[in-house]
């Protein structure tokens, strides 16, 4: 299998842009016909999803999406089977919750816990899984719970953290043919596509080559305020940790100001901070980047010499344009630095999360990311890895 970098490549521009218009790349065909009624009919009126990593980033696009569009159904996401801690048990029992498990693998533990309680709390009902297979399908077809299953033709193996954006237009195709959303946004989607051939010319792809430059050898903060906390900052993240493998970590502008600030007075090591600001901001979060900007991106205070400090505009005219911006933008930075830092990847994801889909061994005996199997023991056929 080539790297993840070459993967990658092969992928940036079009291919990854054109990706947002395939969001029927999914089968219904598992989804319970009354629960299919019911959602159709109204009833529902709240979400909760259930993710972990990539599978948490498009509920939490979803949440910020709806919210921003003014969408009259309250998103909760929940990333953790101890979920007294994020929300309600008695609003999972309510029959106006709609409750989703997405687990693309359909092998982290995590999701497959919560769905063990949520068949003690509601029998599975109003449940939905979606996934692309394993253990958790076979959960669901054990216990009689509807299953929506991801169909991509193009998935990559090993990072489905590449797909982010499909998955989103997979939730709005979805979201509309279940009557919850009025639309597809097909018209949006289309345009958003138009804009990013466009705007990713080579005087932005050379900013984010210089941006990954000043940030070769950081440890990086990313911060927004709410809005793009919950919408972006979290794949930003994701991409920079595994894609660039460079620690990096997110945090919400303001409280950042009242704490982790303090970490920068004179640091030993190389530090960066990189802010995301919507041009409809506030004045005072307006103000608040300024002020950052002083402290640190003044060169000529020897407390900064180990500081980068970036701003990153998100000024485009729709939600669509500045997630899809900021989203694809901070990918070819996070492309760009893992250039430079030319590291090679180890099982750590698969080892620390104990979801065996992810190793290096389970991807070379399953090389392809349609029907994931529910049993990963060693096939008679070892398919051999690419390259």
């Amino acid at each position: 299998m080539q790297g993840r970098l070459e993967r990658l490549e092969g992928m940036l521009g079009e291919p990854l842009f054109e990706s947002i218009l395939w969001g029927h790349e999914y089968d219904l065909g598992g989804l319970d016909e009354g629960l299919r009624k019911r959602i159709e009919a109204g009833q529902f009126k709240r979400i909760v999803f259930y993710g972990m990593g990539c599978s948490s980033v498009v509920s939490d696009i979803v949440k910020g999406f709806f919210l921003t569009e003014g969408i009259p159904i309250r998103v909760d996401v929940v990333n953790d089977y101890d979920l007294e801690w994020f929300v309600d048990p008695d609003v999972l029992k309510a029959e106006t919750t709609l409750t989703i498990i997405v687990c693309y693998s359909g092998w982290s533990v995590e999701p497959c816990l919560f769905f063990d309680r949520m068949r003690e709390m509601t029998g599975n009902r109003n449940l939905i899984v979606l996934s692309g297979g394993g253990k958790i399908a076979s959960l669901c077809e054990e216990h009689d719970t509807s299953l929506i299953q991801y169909k991509l033709r193009h998935a990559d193996r090993e990072y489905p953290l590449y797909h982010v954006q499909q998955f989103f237009s997979i939730f709005l195709d979805l979201f509309h043919q279940l009557k919850i959303t009025k639309s597809s946004y097909r018209a949006e989607l289309e345009e958003s596509v138009r804009f990013l051939k466009e705007e990713f010319n080579g005087a932005t792809l050379a900013r984010a080559q210089e941006l990954a430059g000043r940030l070769r050898g950081s440890r990086i903060a990313l911060l927004g305020t709410a809005d793009w906390y919950v919408t972006l900052l979290k794949q930003t993240t994701m991409f920079f940790n595994e894609i660039a493998m460079v620690p990096t970590h997110r945090n919400l502008l303001h409280e950042f100001s009242h704490t982790e600030v303090a970490a920068y007075s004179d640091p030993g090591n190389k530090q960066a901070i990189i802010t995301f600001l919507d041009s409809s901001a506030d004045d005072y979060t307006r103000d608040k980047v300024k002020t950052l900007e002083g402290l640190f991106g003044d060169k000529s205070v020897p407390q900064n010499g180990n500081i980068e400090f970036i701003n990153i505009d998100l000024d485009q005219e729709t939600f669509f344009k500045k997630f899809f911006f900021g989203h694809f933008f901070t990918v070819y930075i996070a492309y760009y630095l893992g250039l430079h830092a030319d590291v090679a990847g180890r099982d750590l994801i698969s080892i620390a999360a104990k979801n065996p889909w992810w190793s290096q061994r389970s991807i070379e005996l399953f090389p392809k990311c349609v029907d994931i199997p529910a049993d990963l023991e060693a096939r008679d056929t070892v398919a051999p890895a690419a390259g």
